[in-house]
């Protein structure tokens, strides 16, 4: 298992490198040039925290309110055919307000902790990226950001604009133990 700490930004695992850089966790707003954006890798962060396919734990618990972990797995799921076979998982530790959001909010049965969000960063419209846009009204984003795409959602993961307004984010298999660590441990 990784942990997480702001100190260490590069750590080993067994046969996989785990990297983290504190901009990952400051979710600073976008200032982007939309158009010249990859589409297939989220932005917003300047390391990911990478994993081996298959399970594995991220021990979260330096995360502070409002701050973001993005997990990349390699995955042979079509679903993430156009993030190049990259499977992103966003770990958002909330604020006190976007906790609040949340409990009127939240799908159903798809967030496991309140002040936890765990979400798969694929756009529900075309299976694009998801980049963390440092708004907490709409901290994801789909780079794609042509035309009738430009994406926006929630802190719920619910769609607020664009092609996906009213659809969800999708949610990975997982499960959280909060104690004196924060553990999300992904299928």
């Amino acid at each position: 298992m990784y942990k997480m700490t702001r100190r260490n930004v590069i750590a080993t695992m067994t046969g996989s490198a785990v990297m983290l850089c504190p901009a990952i966790l400051n979710a600073q707003s976008l200032d982007l040039d939309w158009g010249s954006l990859p589409d297939d890798t989220p932005v917003g962060e300047d390391m990911l925290i990478t994993l081996p396919a298959g399970p594995g734990e991220v021990d979260v618990t330096a995360l502070e309110p409002g701050e973001v972990a993005i997990v990349a797995r390699p995955s042979d799921d079509p679903n993430f055919t156009a993030t190049g076979g990259v499977h992103y998982v966003a770990i958002m530790r909330r604020t006190a307000a976007q906790v609040a959001f949340g409990a009127d909010n939240d799908p159903a049965g798809a967030v496991q902790n309140a002040e936890y969000f765990v979400v798969n960063l694929v756009c529900s419209h075309r299976g694009k990226a998801i980049g963390l846009t440092g708004d907490p009204s709409r901290p994801f984003a789909c780079l794609d950001r042509r035309g009738r795409h430009a994406s926006d959602y929630d802190a719920s993961g619910f769609g607020v604009a664009g092609a996906s307004d009213g659809e969800s984010l999708s949610f990975p298999s997982y499960s959280i133990a909060v104690g004196d660590t924060v553990v999300v441990a992904l299928a």
